[in-house]
C-alpha cells in the first residue's frame, strides 16, 4: 500500500512541475537530434525515420502532433497534440521522437 502511495505520490509532483506550456519541440531521428521546431509558428514538417519511413507533424496554435505516419501501427498519429513541457510523441518503427519543451528547460 505504501509503495502505491509513494507512486501517486511521485506521479502528482511530475505532473505539476511540467505544467507549464511547450516553447518548442525536439524532434530526434534514432537519438539523434535533426529539428527544433518552434510552437509559435504554424508549420508542417515531414520527418524521414531510420528505415525511410516517413511521420508528417503539425504545429498549430502551440501544440503539435503527428498527423500522418507511414508505420503499421499508428501510434505515434493516436497519442494527439502535445503542448505542455515534457510532452512527447514516439513512433518506434521509424525510430522518430518528439519531445515538447518549456521555457526552464
Amino acid at each position: 500500500m505504501s509503495l502505491l502511495a509513494l507512486a501517486v505520490f511521485f506521479g502528482g509532483w511530475y505532473c505539476l512541475m511540467h505544467q507549464e506550456p511547450a516553447l518548442w519541440a525536439e524532434v530526434r531521428v534514432d537519438g539523434k537530434l535533426l529539428d527544433t521546431l518552434d510552437l509559435s509558428k504554424n508549420q508542417e514538417v515531414t520527418i524521414t525515420g531510420a528505415g525511410g519511413g516517413t511521420n508528417r507533424l503539425v504545429v498549430e496554435e502551440g501544440a503539435i502532433r503527428c498527423e500522418e505516419a507511414s508505420c503499421p501501427d499508428k501510434i505515434c498519429v493516436r497519442q494527439g497534440k502535445q503542448s505542455r513541457d515534457g510532452g512527447q510523441i514516439v513512433c518506434l518503427p521509424n525510430r522518430m521522437s518528439v519531445r515538447v519543451k518549456g521555457a526552464g528547460r
